[in-house]
């Protein structure tokens, strides 16, 4: 709304009826060579750990390959649990998800860790909000949105599609 002061107010309504989720993501790059037990799984529910989750975001390059040196995964921490690790230093947080992910996987021992803090990542509706969503998909003239709240699942994926249609559009309008 910063960047379109003019924006319609039933576009800022519709803006202002999403929310963000709160993480913490400590991504840990990995040195192995071999086959590993984290290679198969592309996520692992940690509900009793100081994060929640660990995705192995390469798990999908494993299968029926050679397997690389290396791989990196990635722990979240969400909402009220995050809100609590946005307290802490970057090293007692790398710390912390480290000793957990090592009590999980014990090869990890002695990977490097890199924290980053989201205070607004994966949006969501509260209910009866999420009625608002056709005005954002909706072109404002020859202004077509995009973003991670465009599509069904909000994700980075998402994000990017939305991205690639709204340029398709934009082109298709540019032809006519």
């Amino acid at each position: 709304m910063q960047i379109l002061p003019e924006l319609p107010q039933r576009y800022r309504n519709a803006f202002g009826d999403i929310r963000y989720g709160r993480y913490v993501i400590v991504g840990f790059f990995t040195e192995e060579e071999g086959p590993r037990p984290w290679d198969e799984p592309l996520g692992v529910s940690t509900p009793q750990l100081s994060f929640q989750a660990v995705f192995n975001h390469a798990a999908a390059t494993r299968k029926g390959r050679a397997r690389k040196p290396g791989g990196a995964l990635a722990c979240f921490a969400g909402g009220a649990v995050a809100d609590d690790l946005f307290e802490l230093s970057d090293e007692e947080i790398v710390a912390r998800f480290a000793e957990d992910l090592i009590s999980v996987y014990p090869q990890l021992e002695g990977k490097l860790g890199i924290v980053r803090r989201h205070r607004r990542v994966v949006p969501f509706w509260a209910p009866g909000r999420r009625a608002s969503l056709p005005t954002l998909r909706h072109p404002l003239g020859p202004l077509h949105l995009a973003g991670d709240y465009q599509l069904d699942m909000p994700s980075l994926a998402d994000a990017a599609t939305s991205g690639e249609n709204a340029a398709k559009a934009v082109l298709a309008s540019l032809r006519n």
